[in-house]
């Protein structure tokens, strides 16, 4: 499995930033975009700077419709039709609009089996309806996730109930608005969720992703970097 870090609000020289996420996951026998950052063109320049064409992937998941993880979802419809996976919480005409453009969406419930490697959690609701994506290796699992609004720590466990294999987290856990003490509370649940390493991103925020990676093993990565397993 490989992991380029398509879009952020960090980036490296060449890339482009902004505030949003969108990840592209190459597995063995499936590519998917996780979420499309908040905006087209630095979606498709980002893409373009790894050497990854809108024809490479057919699927795109979307972990809940806030606008930093939707923006560039029109650019993509103006390249190819794509299936898009979202939550039962998705905006109806929202889902209207990207059919109307060629695209395919499929609103999901339980858990959802793309493919051999690739599950869709339920949608969790708590504070915000949100959905994440998982890789499920021959050894472990591997949790993406967008926001985390209804908490990423119970994202995590509802994945090692389903896989029961070692978790390793990456995305986005909405820790920026918090105090330190409270995401110090917060990181400290993570020691009990079976986390072999974490790569938090986008609305972790500065402090937070400090803060993370003190306490678990893992990186800090940004726009324009590759993670492979």
């Amino acid at each position: 499995m490989k992991v380029f870090i398509v879009f952020d609000n960090r980036a490296n020289e060449g890339f482009r930033k902004g505030w949003g996420l969108s990840l592209f996951i190459r597995g063995k026998n499936k590519s998917i975009l996780f979420d499309t950052g908040c905006s087209g063109e630095d979606l498709l320049y980002n893409l373009d700077k790894f050497g990854i064409k809108p024809t490479d992937f057919s699927d795109v998941v979307i972990s809940h419709g806030h606008w930093d993880h939707t923006g560039g979802i029109f650019s993509l419809l103006n390249s190819d039709a794509y299936d898009f996976y979202v939550g039962e919480s998705f905006s109806k005409k929202f889902a209207f609009e990207i059919e109307q453009r060629n695209g395919h969406v499929y609103r999901g419930g339980d858990w959802r089996k793309i493919s051999d490697e690739f599950y869709i959690t339920p949608e969790l609701k708590e504070n915000f309806p949100e959905q994440a994506l998982v890789y499920n290796g021959d050894e472990f699992s591997f949790l993406f996730v967008g926001c985390s609004h209804p908490e990423v720590e119970n994202f995590a466990e509802l994945t090692y109930i389903k896989f029961k294999k070692p978790l390793y987290i990456m995305g986005g856990f909405h820790f920026y608005p918090l105090s330190e003490g409270k995401i110090e509370e917060r990181v400290k649940k993570f020691e009990s969720l079976h986390i072999k390493s974490i790569y938090p991103l986008h609305c972790t925020g500065e402090i937070g992703i400090k803060i993370v990676l003190r306490r678990v093993t893992g990186k800090s990565l940004q726009a324009g970097d590759i993670l492979e397993f």
